[in-house]
């Protein structure tokens, strides 16, 4: 009987110890190792779209959004190209009134949207275009603003191109420029909104056309992006990258993540690059963390399948704009920021366009990516969607040490937002640190190696 009374408060105290453990997450943690010298994708930025703006965002949001040092650090933004001169077109693309649109030789861009544009390059950020539609007259159905397929003719395409490629001589005329110029949003997409469908054929048939314009316009620089599909499919890209005299003409893939918030990888085709340009939620809006770590899981995905760039669809959703009660922009229709947005300004503030991903070996439930930069620089970033924390969890550093700096922390959570926490120590060694990812919650370390 002695026996049993010793035996058993002894096993029943290593099962308590054991359920401690287990609720904790330390008796099966493991170090998640970043492997320094192990590098994949460059990457080119983070951002989201302008699109149908009166001109209402003020600098002081301008910072929030676009500021590495007082905001997000978005480093992309995309504009909407309308190609014709037509009022009502300029109608259609507008979220709100009252609408301008500034005009140029054969295309044009709403008042608001150019503002903001030249608010973010005031910031850093580069800017991209696409267009909606191609002009009415080129569309099965007649209307600019609705459904239609794209008219492949040879007319059509040489008028198009021209339309396309007067678009970078009226920003240069406000003084701004772009990088890349994508043929067409959605290809894959008839709505009744700016869309037009296109099938892989009319693609390759009009990229040469384009080409051709760009260089006779005096912008041979922009690179011809394509194909901007739904759901990070790139079928209507086939063709033309099949072809070698086409494919030389392309100088950036895109897609869209709707659907598709966990890519199987990204197309390996001639060394370009791959962003995903477009994603967000059309449900009702929810600015909580619950949906921020499904952005957060899904940048993390993209970035582990080696895309360039990940990109939000809309900026801010003011009171009278078409989409202000959805999860289609980054804030609410208020202007307040989603957690989303700064769960993408855990990557977009430090993650700079140029820096590397490096190798991470993960076990465990986070999800766990990291980057270098600049004068041995890097960035960890660290999502947890448990409702547990994840205690003392260690980072090794593998092929590089940091004993002469510091680390700091940078949390979203349900109670903070983009906000710097105290800086932690390496080891004595300089190769690990350790820290306690909070329950739900979004880490960055930022530290430099020496």
């Amino acid at each position: 009987m002695k026996a049993i009374k010793i035996v058993w408060p002894f096993i029943a105290g290593v099962s308590l110890l054991l359920l401690v453990a287990l609720l904790t997450r330390t008796f099966w943690n493991r170090d998640i190792v970043i492997n320094w010298n192990s590098t994949g994708q460059t990457i080119d930025g983070f951002g989201a779209s302008a699109t149908g703006y009166a001109g209402t965002i003020t600098s002081a949001q301008a910072d929030e959004f676009f500021s590495a040092e007082k905001g997000l650090g978005l480093s992309l933004l995309r504009l909407t190209i309308i190609p014709d001169t037509i009022d009502f077109d300029c109608f259609c693309i507008a979220n709100s009134n009252p609408f301008r649109c500034v005009k140029g030789s054969h295309s044009q861009i709403l008042s608001g949207d150019l503002q903001v544009a030249h608010l973010a390059v005031e910031r850093g950020a580069k800017l991209f275009a696409m267009p909606g539609s191609p002009p009415a007259e080129m569309k099965t159905s007649g209307k600019f603003c609705g459904r239609g397929a794209m008219i492949g003719t040879p007319a059509n395409y040489s008028a198009y191109a021209s339309d396309l490629a007067s678009f970078p001589a009226l920003l240069a005329d406000n003084k701004l420029s772009i990088d890349a110029m994508s043929i067409q949003n959605e290809p894959d997409i008839e709505n009744e909104y700016d869309t037009c469908s296109w099938t892989g054929q009319q693609i390759h048939d009009f990229i040469p056309y384009l080409s051709s314009a760009l260089h006779f316009s005096g912008f041979p620089g922009v690179k011809i992006a394509a194909p901007e599909e739904s759901n990070w499919t790139f079928e209507k890209l086939n063709a033309a990258l099949d072809d070698g005299k086409v494919a030389a003409d392309i100088g950036l893939i895109l897609g869209h993540a709707y659907g598709a918030e966990s890519p199987s990888g990204v197309p390996a085709r001639n060394g370009l690059h791959v962003w995903q340009s477009e994603v967000s939620d059309f449900g009702d809006y929810d600015g909580s963390m619950r949906n921020a770590l499904r952005w957060a899981r899904s940048i993390n995905n993209y970035m582990g399948a080696g895309a360039n760039a990940w990109m939000y669809w809309n900026l801010d959703c003011g009171t009278t704009q078409f989409n202000s009660k959805s999860n289609m922009c980054l804030t609410d229709q208020n202007q307040n920021l989603a957690k989303r947005a700064y769960v993408l300004g855990q990557y977009a503030k430090f993650i700079r366009p140029g820096w590397q991903r490096i190798d991470v070996a993960i076990h465990g439930r986070l999800l766990v990516s990291a980057y270098k930069g600049p004068s041995r620089s890097f960035a960890i970033v660290v999502v947890n969607e448990g409702r547990l924390p994840i205690i003392r969890q260690t980072f090794q550093l593998n092929g590089v040490t940091s004993q002469n700096s510091q680390v700091t922390p940078w949390l979203t959570s349900s109670s903070a937002s983009l906000a710097a926490q105290p800086r932690i120590a390496f080891s004595s060694v300089g190769t690990a640190i350790t820290y306690t990812i909070p329950a739900k919650s979004v880490v960055t370390f930022v530290g430099q190696a020496d």
